[in-house]
């Protein structure tokens, strides 16, 4: 089931990356709701939480998105002809990850060896590898809300998914 993420409160929430990624990229249909979301979080309306491979996949994807911006290739290919090019964004990414490791209220997670196990098991809601981690972390964790906009995680009868 899904619920307005702008309007979540009074509950722990494990947030995913795309709700990172449209909080950096302006996005129309996304980026209002997202700002709204961090800023009920630092008010402390909600505990936010996520992992570390939640903040690597949002550096992955806004360094991707920004070469696409910039250079009229796919960016792996531009990355394969000048590997230098990747230095041009770390200033913008070390920003976006001083961001996220300096919001109130959001816990960054350890993801134990064991929860690998469990990863299988959250596969079994035709989830892939990564939704399916996040799903073993959030189970760990007892956390029954996800911030998302991902569908697939809508198949997981147990949890709330809150995104538009």
């Amino acid at each position: 089931m899904i619920n307005n993420l702008a309007e979540f409160k009074n509950d722990d929430i494990f947030i995913d990356a795309n709700v990172f990624i449209y909080f950096f990229r302006l996005h129309s249909g996304y980026s209002n709701a997202c700002q709204q979301f961090f800023l009920n979080l630092v008010d402390g309306k909600f505990k936010g939480f996520t992992t570390t491979f939640v903040i690597e996949e949002v550096a992955y994807i806004l360094l991707i998105r920004a070469i696409a911006d910039d250079f009229n290739n796919h960016p792996i290919e531009v990355i394969r002809e000048n590997p230098e090019v990747v230095g041009k964004y770390t200033d913008r990414l070390h920003k976006a990850i001083n961001i996220i490791f300096s919001m109130d209220n959001l816990t960054v997670l350890d993801t134990p060896a064991e929860l690998f196990y469990s990863m299988i098991d959250g596969m079994q809601h035709g989830l892939l590898t990564r939704d399916a981690l996040y799903l073993a972390v959030m189970d760990q964790n007892h956390i029954q809300n996800i911030a998302s906009f991902d569908t697939d995680f809508d198949r997981v009868g147990y949890i709330m998914r809150w995104g538009i």
